[in-house]
């Protein structure tokens, strides 16, 4: 399948603009606790992403 290096990239960028926008909507108050969990998860995600591209250098 060859390098997914990129494609890591763009997955770390869109995990963590949707982290920023859940957190933006939970700073703002028009949040419920789905928010709170999905704004987690997309951080854990890209932060994951980010770890698994520093492991393949």
């Amino acid at each position: 399948m060859g390098n997914n290096r990129i494609f890591k990239i763009i997955l770390a960028v869109a995990c963590f603009a949707a982290a920023i926008l859940n957190a933006y909507r939970v700073w703002k108050g028009e949040h419920d606790t789905m928010d709170i969990v999905l704004g987690v998860l997309f951080l854990l995600a890209g932060i994951m992403y980010v770890y698994r591209l520093r492991k393949e250098v």
